[in-house]
Formats: structure tokens, C-alpha cells, sequence
């Protein structure tokens, strides 16, 4: 059994200990605890003036070489999408300055913007569809009996006036006359915006969220194959208009292309276009150049990422013949 002279021990030790700490702290270690202390903080606050000098120097390479790339734009572009009419489709949240960019290169391709909206949260939702699902109905009979893929389907006919979607011949035709209609009953009801006025394409570029994650707030289709590719109404909305459209081409930053819409693509090994990097100079290039090579048949994923086929699509079939 421990006795109280033990515990007296024990205290008494612990408090020389403390004595003895309190001593050489205040005596002769002071000055070389002191001075390793001052030491790490110099290194430490050395080797943050280092990494911040070499973080502005790494955004001013960045930033040079995006000023070369807008410079050498219309060399690398020029002409590649000569009188098409292009469609640009943005993601609720995606980058204004990142749409501008990518509509610039496009004129700059000798393209026209024929048509600029913007999606809204819930412009392919279900929910508090019931009076615009009638409106659609109204304005196309003959739409898909599901409702999701009805609005999907209506969305596409509106954008693109084709309706391959429906069986009938007379009901596509009447369909495809409707495609105004159907585009104004989504700008009606909010679930579209756009200042543009009404045009039909066969060229889209849809641009990603800034800093995406949808790859993230999104789950697996019940039916989806081996590979657990994942699927949203959006990647279904891509899908359907890449079969009623001659290329599209979705493009985001580095974020879209790790946890977004790009990623999901990639995955699921869509005919849809790729292209990541709108955060830099490169990206709004290599989105119009896969576009130029969708229209001549070559779909691919670009861009910078590891998963990533290549940099940037090879020459059109038109280019080709040009440099002959």
C-alpha cells in the first residue's frame, strides 16, 4: 500500500522539477532557447516571402502566356467556325468573364453568336412543373409521356428545331415549327434567361459552373452500367442534344474536369466534346476548336487534365485543304 511519505516524495519532486525548469529557462538556457526560436521564426518567415515571390512570378507566367495565347488566338482559330452560328449555353453559376472569353474566341473563329442563355436551377426540375408541363403539352402534343424527359425533350426541340425524339413523322415536323414557342414558354417561365432573341443551332458550347461539383452532389442511375457511371439531368439533357446537334462542347475549369460536369462526361464516355482549362488563356481556344472539329466529325476530350486524350483537336478537313 502506497504511504503518505510517498506522495510527499512525489510532490516535493515534481516541484523541483518545476524549480529547476524555472530556473535554467530564466538563467543560461534563456539565450539559446530564445535564440532557436527567433531562428525558426526568420527561416519561417523567409520561406514565406520565398514561396510568395515565387506565387507571383508563377501568376505572372500565367498571365503572359494567357496574353500570348489571346494574341495568337486568331492565328490558331481563324476561320475554323466561318459562317456557323453557335449557340452558347452557361451553367447557373458558371464565370461571366469565362462565357465572355469563350464568346470572344468564337467570334473570333469568324462564328456567330446566335443564341446566349443562361440555365437556371430549375430549368430541366420537376418540381412546381405541373403548369408549365401543361404549357409544353399545349405547344407540342406528342412531347415524351415522362415528365423529365419531356422537358428535357421540349428544351432540346427549342434549341435546336429538330425533333428526332418523336416517333411520327408529322409530329416532329409540327414540333420543329413549334421551337419558338417552346423556347419563349421557357424564358416565360424563368427557367431560361436570355437576351438574345430566338434562333435555332446545330453548334453549342456549354459552359460548366466555376468551381463545380457536381460529380460530387450527384449519385449513380439505378441503371447505370458497370462502370457506376454517374448521370444528372443535366448529363441527360447533354446527351439528348448532342443527338439532335452536329458538336457540342462542354467546357469548364480545372474544378469541372476533377468533381463537375467535365468529369462526368469523361466517365461516362460521352459524345459530347470536353474541354477543361476555361480558367486559362488556352481554354476558350481549345473549346473552339473542338467545336470546329465536332462539325467535321472528330469528338474528343481536351484540355490539361490527366484524363484528357489530348491538348488540343488536330486540323479540320477544311484546314487541311487550306495549307494545300
Amino acid at each position: 500500500m502506497i504511504d503518505f511519505r510517498y506522495h510527499l516524495v512525489s510532490l516535493v519532486s515534481v516541484f523541483l522539477a518545476l524549480a529547476v525548469g524555472i530556473v535554467l529557462g530564466a538563467g543560461p538556457l534563456k539565450e539559446p532557447i530564445g535564440e532557436s526560436l527567433q531562428s525558426q521564426v526568420d527561416a519561417l518567415r523567409s520561406d514565406r516571402d520565398n514561396l510568395r515571390t515565387d506565387l507571383d512570378a508563377a501568376k505572372g507566367n500565367i498571365d503572359k502566356q494567357n496574353d500570348f495565347v489571346t494574341a495568337a488566338a486568331p492565328e490558331l482559330i481563324g476561320g475554323a467556325l466561318k459562317d456557323q452560328d453557335v449557340s452558347i449555353i452557361a451553367a447557373p453559376d458558371a464565370d461571366p468573364e469565362q462565357v465572355e472569353e469563350v464568346s470572344n474566341r468564337v467570334k473570333e473563329a469568324d462564328g456567330t453568336i446566335a443564341g446566349d442563355v443562361s440555365f437556371v436551377d430549375n430549368t430541366l426540375s420537376l418540381q412546381d412543373s405541373t403548369d408549365f408541363l401543361e404549357k409544353l403539352r399545349t405547344i407540342v402534343p406528342d412531347l415524351p409521356q415522362d415528365d423529365s424527359t419531356a422537358i428535357r425533350a421540349a428544351l432540346v426541340i427549342a434549341l435546336t428545331g429538330n425533333a428526332s425524339m418523336l416517333e411520327d413523322d408529322e409530329d416532329r415536323e409540327a414540333a420543329e415549327k413549334a421551337s419558338t414557342k417552346l423556347y419563349d414558354a421557357f424564358v416565360d417561365a424563368d427557367r431560361l434567361r436570355t437576351d438574345t432573341d430566338h434562333k435555332t443551332t446545330s453548334l453549342f458550347i456549354v459552359v460548366d459552373d466555376e468551381n463545380s461539383t457536381l460529380a460530387e452532389e450527384t449519385k449513380s442511375s439505378p441503371k447505370a452500367s458497370g462502370d457506376k457511371a454517374t448521370r444528372s439531368l443535366v448529363t441527360d439533357f447533354i446527351t439528348a442534344l448532342t443527338a439532335d446537334s452536329t458538336s457540342v462542347v462542354v467546357a469548364g475549369d480545372a474544378a469541372s474536369a476533377q468533381n463537375g460536369l467535365v468529369n462526368i462526361l469523361r466517365t461516362e464516355k460521352s459524345r459530347a466534346s470536353t474541354v477543361d482549362g476555361l480558367g486559362l488563356g488556352a481554354g476558350p481556344v481549345i473549346t473552339v476548336r473542338a467545336l470546329a472539329a465536332g462539325e467535321d466529325g472528330t469528338h474528343g476530350h481536351f484540355g490539361f487534365a490527366d484524363d484528357a486524350e489530348e491538348i488540343l483537336p488536330g486540323k479540320t478537313t477544311a484546314e487541311k485543304k487550306d495549307a494545300k
